[in-house]
């Protein structure tokens, strides 16, 4: 495999086309430019970073069937995922931005008793206290949350808002400009995984994943 040297203009190429026709049709017409500006990029950059990050998992552009619109087949990004050490790294790239993120977005139900456990106590509050720092450092930390308190917690617990979430992920974005034909995206997106290191550290320690 070659090495990672950055997503090109190509890849804008090949997203902008799928937003304006996502058909198999039109996937079908542009695999070798999906290959060649999108996957094979992404499958270098996830074998340089596996030994840091844990096994990659790279995202289909197929729509899975029980998230779908029904309008849109396609997802118009290409998204990769890095499962290891109790917590998920993952990245995004489309036409218009690339996303990276540190956290959980889908947990099952033992990771969210582990959660609310520890969130309910003083971990919560250090917990509030991180988030709070990403923010202040342009993250963004979004995330389902349920409507009420979840079984067993009052809706007046101090620490309600994190216990009313059903995962928990800080997210950097960086328009296309800003990473584009640069190989110097790796340290863009390892960077700011790094800053989110508090958040990863946080879960790792009293939420692991177990993947």
């Amino acid at each position: 495999m070659t090495a990672f040297t950055g997503w090109s203009s190509e890849l804008v190429t090949f997203f902008t086309g799928l937003q304006k026709d996502n058909s198999r049709s039109y996937l079908d017409a542009h695999r070798d430019l999906y290959r060649r500006a999108v996957l094979e990029p992404a499958e270098a950059l996830a074998a340089a970073l596996e030994p840091t990050y844990g096994k990659a998992h790279i995202f289909r552009l197929r729509k899975d069937a029980r998230f779908a619109d029904g309008r849109q087949p396609y997802h118009t990004h290409l998204g990769v995922q890095f499962a290891g050490d109790g917590t998920h790294h993952y990245l995004s790239v489309s036409a218009h931005e690339l996303i990276a993120s540190v956290g959980v977005v889908r947990a099952r139900g033992a990771w969210l008793s582990r959660f609310r456990a520890a969130a309910a106590g003083p971990a919560g509050a250090r917990l509030l206290d991180i988030i709070a720092d990403l923010e202040a450092d342009g993250f963004t930390v979004p995330g389902e949350t349920l409507k009420t308190a979840p079984r067993g917690y009052p809706r007046d617990h101090p620490h309600i808002a994190l216990l009313r979430r059903t995962g928990l992920a800080a997210t950097l974005r960086r328009p296309a400009s800003l990473w584009l034909d640069d190989p110097g995206v790796t340290e863009l997106i390892t960077g700011a995984w790094e800053r989110a290191a508090p958040l990863s550290g946080w879960l790792r320690r009293y939420s692991p994943l177990e993947d």
